[in-house]
């Protein structure tokens, strides 16, 4: 149970440790005592090695070592020539940021954050809901972007409605009908060779957005459609060019915090438009809300997170709803794409899932339930494989809760640190035979050898009382579209791997045709 003190009472939340990997520390794995003797011998913070301001500066700038180079290879040349630890200093108004490879210090920082954990938001982002449109988040700028009492506030009103499991598997049969309704265009989109479109990322962004309207406000916004709303191009380009601007302005050097620079105003008229497009949805939304009966019958299907959370607090349920549209669709859809292109690659492993889920479901065609989904542990072993080798965030971000010594460095109260995960994914010490899509690694029977995993090595959605709000519903679709996917077609994938393209998440780039042949 997470234990939180404010305002002389003890608050007991429902929040519950987020990754089975995680084993509970005891007092004495942290205790004070041992920090303080640490921190007196630990050598000081500036001593951390890392590039200088200079060399970072120049490395970035075109011809630069570092110019046009995605984020996993820039960090695994640091850490090659720095080692576990080393650090970034901040730039034109930025913070440090200290970067760790070994989960054995993942775990420090975790245990040591604090009743509020910590995880700065994009500076970016905090100033366009603070600043520069402050009008339109009058309560909260988010759980991104909110710390302190301010955050736990937000998050101790909203966890009952979007982290509960009895809850979020309530919405099993809207997803499966988006779901549904999906696979039934793209089979309608193939080609002469079966292949869908070579932009099928777009197709499955657009299900996403379906998806997650669907469960947030009870409302389709008939995306699927042949002709679907004009807004939805605009809603993808913006998406994209959201998590372009947040690279461009938060992960490399860039001089917004000091100047305006065209980059900045770009950014923030691009999160108007997203913001205002969006709104238009949300507002249809609230119209149905209000002009919903109150003496209609009871629906089996689960109240929708806006009217939850609009009886809780209205100007919280808009940023919650605004957040899960603008969250919730890149990163579902570069989660699913990665679990159908793994599966695709591995026929075998395909055809393992596929006699799992015929147990289950004899007709194809059987609805999906929170019953029927319960018991599913190869696809969610997929699910998680392909998470370990695609996954579309690559590390952790938090800030100190209290002085740590890391590596016999001195990392001081409030120094940013990011946990990057990604690499030992990627390395046989944790996961044996890296490389290899083998969901069977996941599963209780698995035998690994203690010495060779660690328990924070894969936190795909973070840990903790601030792990992801939106797990729960990312897993429901992502496992919703894999279900129908499997039972309906043969996957093959007949081309090269995918490029892998960093901005401030991971997501495939090029032509992504999926050959989908009809069981």
């Amino acid at each position: 149970m997470f234990l939180a003190r404010r305002n002389s009472y003890l608050i007991l939340s429902p929040l519950r440790t987020f990754s089975v990997q995680a084993k509970s520390a005891t007092a004495s794995n942290f205790d004070e005592e041992v920090s303080e003797e640490s921190w007196n011998n630990a050598k000081p913070y500036d001593s951390i090695p890392g590039p200088s301001k200079f060399n970072l500066i120049t490395s970035f700038m075109p011809g630069g070592r570092f110019s046009g180079m995605p984020f996993p290879d820039f960090q695994k040349v640091l850490r090659k020539e720095h080692g576990d630890i080393f650090k970034l200093k901040g730039l034109f108004g930025r913070r440090d940021l200290v970067i760790l490879n070994d989960p054995k210090d993942f775990e420090v920082v975790f245990r040591t954050e604090g009743n509020f954990p910590m995880r700065r938001g994009f500076d970016s982002i905090e100033y366009f809901r603070k600043v520069h449109r402050k009008d339109k988040y009058k309560v909260t700028a988010g759980l991104l972007n909110e710390h302190g009492e301010d955050w736990w506030d937000l998050r101790h009103k909203v966890n009952p409605v979007m982290m509960k499991p009895q809850i979020t598997k309530g919405y099993t049969a809207a997803v499966d009908e988006v779901s549904t309704d999906f696979v039934k265009r793209l089979h309608n989109l193939r080609d002469v060779n079966q292949e869908t479109p070579a932009n099928l990322l777009y197709y499955i962004n657009v299900w996403a957005l379906e998806s997650i309207a669907y469960i947030t406000m009870n409302i389709r916004l008939g995306l699927l459609a042949d002709k679907p709303d004009a807004s939805v191009e605009k809603i993808m380009e913006n998406l994209k060019a959201v998590f372009e601007g947040i690279n461009q302005l938060d992960f490399q050097p860039s001089l917004w915090k000091i100047v305006k620079t065209p980059a900045f105003k770009n950014h923030m008229k691009v999160m108007d438009e997203l913001h205002n497009t969006i709104g238009k949805f949300i507002e249809q939304g609230l119209k149905n809300l209000k002009d919903k009966d109150p003496n209609s019958q009871k629906s089996d299907r689960e109240v929708a997170v806006l009217e939850k959370l609009y009886e809780i607090d209205k100007d919280i349920a808009l940023v919650m709803v605004l957040d899960s549209l603008q969250a919730g669709v890149d990163t579902t859809s570069g989660t699913v794409f990665g679990v159908l292109y793994n599966l695709a690659r591995n026929p075998e492993k395909q055809e393992i899932l596929r006699a799992e889920l015929k147990k289950t479901f004899p007709d194809k065609n059987t609805p999906l339930t929170k019953e029927n989904m319960a018991n599913m542990s190869y696809l969610r072993a997929c699910v998680k494989e392909s998470i370990r080798l695609q996954p579309v965030i690559v590390g952790n971000l938090r800030t100190t809760g209290q002085n740590i010594v890391i590596k016999g460095y001195k990392i001081p109260k409030l120094t940013d640190i990011v946990m990057y995960n990604y690499g030992l994914h990627l390395d046989d010490s944790y996961f044996p035979d890296h490389k290899a899509f083998i969901p069977e690694r996941w599963l209780r029977s698995a035998t690994v050898k203690p010495e060779l995993a660690h328990n924070f090595a894969y936190l795909p959605f973070g840990f903790g009382s601030r792990a992801c709000i939106g797990k729960r519903f990312a897993e429901l679709e992502v496992e919703s579209l894999v279900v129908r996917m499997i039972l309906n077609y043969e996957l093959e994938w007949n081309h090269p791997p995918p490029k892998m393209v960093v901005t401030s998440i991971n997501l495939p780039t090029g032509d992504l045709k999926l050959k989908m042949k009809e069981l």
